[in-house]
């Protein structure tokens, strides 16, 4: 009997004020967007819900290989951030862009919440790099905000970056999302009735709705799963090939460059241990 009363005790501190909703298609979350009013807050998330990389390596499926292939070389770099700057992404969706126009229409305040860090090597000015990279896709939140688009938000002590906003994009710089919003709602004086986290991650979901919870802010937390779904053939040789070569000429192959490359790197390979060809390399 105490178990049961220490497992249900368990399962209610995992529950919170807002909802947290699983959805893969983004009719759903037109719908509750038509229902928010002035002063709500709108949250998108970046890699996985509003772009997602191209190359099979770089999604959702190939992300344990990619990690452990990056992992191999000591290099006083990362290479996590530098392949991903330089590869191809895509919308998720094209319904996006029509989402954050009704938004502003609507002066319904919108931004991209992104995990990143919002200083990484060779971008001088930190923040520009997520900002440019989404209007290169048509998403622009420069709107939101624009009496003060820019601000510095404390980090923790065992963090060595700070989280920022700027431009209409927050980033949380690997703290818990939870927090930084939090102090951005202080910072920037703001009680929305109502805010909206559409997120792949449902580790940040469940930390903004923990922190809305006890600023006493209603929070709809939507968990976007699409990304799971995406179809991703990943070939380990052909990814480690990839990877191999940005170290060396750090230049990132899509997977159409990099399949002919590859399969001419191959031939060449096979002549050389065979003694019918001697390679350059």
């Amino acid at each position: 009997m105490r178990f049961l009363v220490c497992f249900f005790l368990f399962l209610s501190s995992l529950l919170y004020a807002g909802e947290i909703l699983t959805v893969s298609d983004w009719s759903y979350i037109e719908e509750e967007i038509e229902k928010l009013d002035s002063n709500s807050l709108v949250l998108f998330d970046v890699d996985g819900t509003l772009i997602v990389p191209d190359d099979a390596i770089l999604q959702l499926k190939g992300k344990t290989l990619f990690k452990r292939l990056i992992a191999e070389h000591l290099v006083e770099r990362d290479l996590f951030r530098d392949i991903r700057l330089q590869a191809s992404h895509s919308l998720t969706d094209v319904r996006i862009l029509d989402i954050v126009q009704r938004l502003q229409q609507k002066n319904i305040q919108s931004i991209a919440f992104t995990a990143a860090p919002a200083k990484i090597n060779n971008i001088q000015q930190p923040g520009d790099w997520r900002v440019e990279e989404l209007q290169r896709h048509g998403l622009d939140f420069t709107y939101s905000f624009l009496d003060r688009n820019f601000l510095e938000i404390p980090k923790s002590v065992d963090q060595s970056r700070f989280p920022l906003f700027k431009s209409g994009v927050l980033y949380s710089s690997l703290h818990p999302k939870g927090d930084v919003l939090t102090l951005f709602l202080v910072l920037m004086d703001l009680k929305p009735s109502k805010v909206v986290l559409i997120d792949d991650e449902l580790e940040h979901l469940q930390s903004v709705a923990a922190s809305l919870d006890k600023l006493g802010i209603a929070c709809l937390a939507i968990h976007y799963s699409a990304v799971n779904d995406f179809p991703c053939a990943v070939d380990p040789k052909l990814a480690r090939f990839q990877v191999e070569h940005f170290v060396k000429h750090n230049i990132w192959l899509s997977d159409k460059d990099c399949q002919k490359l590859f399969k001419d790197w191959e031939s060449e390979k096979h002549c050389e241990n065979t003694g019918l060809f001697e390679s350059p390399y």
